[in-house]
């Protein structure tokens, strides 16, 4: 029985490779992917869609690209005066898909998804293959992995892949600080210094410096600490002015005229208390988030790079350091919407600071074990031949030990199945709340599009299905929700009949 055991097992070896693997990996991901961005297509633009969009919104198709640029330029005078000083944000915010027509809408969760896949490959490209020297096949299932993780288990669905406004503030900026970091990386660990690089860092920083506050602020911390160590160890000074840069656009940014007309409508709090608070809301969250898909998915992660430890010899000598700084960067994503609102934000800003945990997560992993791994070398504990018997338990095993972490991750899975992005949109397409929400918004452009029609009053929309749905036009006239749109389409009035709950949306009906 044992010697038949161990024929299978061999034989099962050879089936289950590192390239087979990566190729189940990638049909995974395709087959989950469906789902999520099939409902993109039943998307429609809202809220401040149509605030930032009103000067460019329906204008490329009859007046061309220039009446576009001159419009995200008036948008970002008025709003950089009025509400608010993120300057790339607001510039990014005017041109959302909408713009293209009514139907190119779903553009926004192929965008945030596209750019956030590009950037995070870029950037573990960099880190994992150039310089960790991790192969190619491993390269491609953690990068599969990770995208996944972060994908499925968003929190907030509806904010970061189906509202532009809240996808593209929060996730597109964050996607352009992993290319920041990417960069860094390139230039500062495997030298490849050229005019290009800092060119392109140099815009890259002043970009994201015009962005949301967290990124922006923490772009600013990881910066200064990178100048300090480069300054004191490298006597490097070439990274001065990707500092002065951030602190000028971060400074740019809170500064403008508008923030002081904003704060009117929100109560803040005191710096000390906000940077205090922080601490305890990421420990908070981070408790929160620490469930079991992403302690078996992240356990897989940090597998899979255990190679690059013998590739790459390092000392891993400071794992409370590293983890205690880490933990303070992250805390420092809190500070700014306590300190300006009092509050941990909507689930939109939440959706980066998640990110931001699961790389603290895997991070942390990766340098506490090379850490215990070194102390175990140093102190003669690991043996070659001990090292040979793990190396043989695992080869002789690994249809044991795969199908163990298969069974394991599965019922995770199974039982967290529906807080999964692709779980959530699968059960939305099995319904035909979707159509329904379609077709009515398609008879309402028909009236918002017709000249002859200036007065307009909506039905409330039978469903709000979710994720997909975010907010609708209020029944009262004179709402910001509904001015933007009566200015786009030149009404004289929009309006929905029915009352509304105490958030300004409408009842849902059906979830």
């Amino acid at each position: 029985m044992q010697q038949k055991m161990k024929k299978w097992n061999q034989a099962l070896n050879k089936l289950i490779t590192k390239k087979n693997v990566l190729i189940i990996t990638i049909l995974i991901t395709i087959l989950l992917l469906v789902p999520v961005l099939w409902v993109s297509f039943y998307t429609v633009p809202s809220a401040d869609d149509f605030s930032y969009g009103k000067e460019t919104m329906n204008v490329l198709q009859t007046e061309g690209i220039g009446k576009v640029v001159t419009g995200s330029f008036k948008t970002l005078n008025e709003f950089y005066h009025t509400w608010q000083g993120t300057y790339s944000a607001i510039i990014l915010f005017s041109l959302n898909p909408g713009i293209l027509g009514k139907n190119a809408y779903f553009l926004t969760t192929f965008l945030v998804l596209g750019i956030f896949f590009l950037s995070l490959a870029y950037l573990l490209k960099q880190l994992l293959v150039k310089a960790l020297k991790l192969d190619k096949k491993s390269y491609w299932i953690v990068l599969l992995l990770f995208f996944l993780l972060c994908m499925e288990t968003l929190v907030d669905k509806t904010q970061g892949l189906y509202w532009w406004n809240g996808a593209s503030y929060y996730i597109i900026f964050f996607s352009l600080e992993l290319l920041e970091f990417a960069l860094l990386i390139k230039q500062y660990w495997l030298k490849e210094k050229t005019k290009t690089n800092t060119i392109i860092l140099l815009l890259l920083i002043g970009i994201i410096g015009g962005g949301n506050f967290i990124i922006a602020l923490q772009q600013v911390i990881i910066l200064f600490f990178l100048n300090i160590y480069l300054l004191i160890i490298k006597k490097d000074k070439s990274a001065l002015p990707y500092l002065a840069i951030s602190i000028l656009g971060l400074g740019i940014s809170a500064t403008a005229p508008g923030n002081k007309f904003r704060q009117k409508n929100v109560t803040g709090m005191n710096p000390v208390k906000a940077i205090i608070l922080s601490f305890y809301f990421c420990l908070k969250f981070m408790t929160e988030w620490t469930n079991a898909i992403n302690i078996i998915v992240i356990l897989i992660i940090g597998y899979l790079l255990y190679p690059t430890y013998k590739k790459v010899e390092k000392k891993y000598s400071y794992p409370l350091i590293v983890v205690l700084f880490m933990y303070c960067i992250l805390s420092a994503e809190f500070t700014p919407t306590l300190y300006s609102m009092s509050s941990t934000g909507e689930g939109r800003l939440l959706n980066i600071i998640y990110f931001s945990y699961l790389f603290f997560m895997v991070i942390s992993l990766y340098y506490i074990v090379g850490y215990f791994r070194n102390v175990l070398k140093t102190n003669k504990i690991t043996t070659k031949n001990a090292a040979e018997l793990g190396n043989k338990y695992i080869k002789d095993n690994s249809f044991l030990l795969l199908g163990t972490v298969l069974m394991v991750l599965g019922l995770a899975l199974y039982y967290g199945r529906e807080d999964l992005t692709s779980y959530q949109t699968l059960a939305l397409l099995r319904t035909n709340e979707h159509k329904t929400y379609q077709k009515e918004w398609l008879e309402r452009y028909k009236v918002l599009e017709d000249d002859s029609i200036k007065d307009v009053t909506f039905k409330p929309l039978t469903y709000y299905p979710y994720p997909i749905y975010y907010c609708d036009f209020s029944e009262d006239r004179d709402n910001w929700l509904n001015e933007p749109a009566t200015i786009i389409y030149h009404k004289n009035y929009i309006e929905i009949e029915g009352k509304e709950d105490k958030n300004g949306k409408h009842k849902k009906k059906n979830n």
